[in-house]
Parts: structure tokens; sequence; C-alpha cells
């Protein structure tokens, strides 16, 4: 019989992430992973901008955790559209099933920085 291994690691939420400015996520090794998801908890009156979600396929760490290859991302299709953030409160839900890249991160563009913040967890399954 299989079993699920399940890695929740929590990106960005410690110290949350200031919408003011654009930046990107870091980044999370996903090789074995079958289905990844990511929620994004916003917390804004003001901020409006965009969520996307990146792969890639060579990016590589060594034994020791450091970064051998800073990868080669692309912006990945979403079925439900580009997730947004409209001067409201919110919680984003992305769900990516199947994914055949090495690592994934998001990248949030500003449209108008205002004084939000966004904390962001990831969620990966792999059937073992």
């Amino acid at each position: 019989m299989s079993r699920k291994n399940v890695l929740t690691p929590q990106l960005l939420n410690s110290t949350p992430q200031s919408l003011s400015a654009s930046f990107v996520s870091p980044v999370t090794t996903i090789t074995y992973a079958d289905n990844v998801a990511y929620q994004i908890n916003t917390t804004t009156t003001n901020s409006t901008g965009t969520f996307a979600v990146q792969g890639s396929l060579d990016y590589n760490k060594d034994v020791d955790g450091n970064v051998t290859n800073p990868g080669t991302w692309t912006t990945l299709p979403l079925g439900g559209g580009t997730p947004s953030v409209a001067a409201a409160n919110d919680v984003i839900l992305i769900n990516l099933n199947q994914l055949p890249f090495n690592a994934v991160r998001l990248a949030y563009t500003s449209s108008i920085a205002g004084t939000g913040t966004c904390n962001i967890y990831i969620m990966h399954k792999q059937l073992a």
C-alpha cells in the first residue's frame, strides 16, 4: 500500500512580505512532488498587484544547500486566471497538479504600492 508524504514549509511568514514593491519568494525544490499548493494571505486596503507561479528545470543546489545554478525561470499558465491583490484583505489559493519541474517560486508584481503585506505558505505532496 502506498502512502503520501506531505511537506508544508512556510514562506515569508515569520516576517510578512511588503506589497509595496515587486518581489520573488524563496525557491522550493519539488523534484519528487506530485502536487503543489500555495496559500497567500494578504492584508491591505490600498495595495494592488498580481502573483505568478514560476517554474525551473535547471535550478540546482549542492548537498550542502548552496545554489549551484540559479535557474532559468518561466511563468506558468494558471487555469484559474492571474491571482491578484485588489486593495482588500484576501486569501488566494493556487492548486498545481503534476508539475514536471525541479523548483517553483512565486513572483509578485506591484501595480499600486500601498501599505499591505502578505504571508505565503506552500504545501507539496508526493506518493511514497
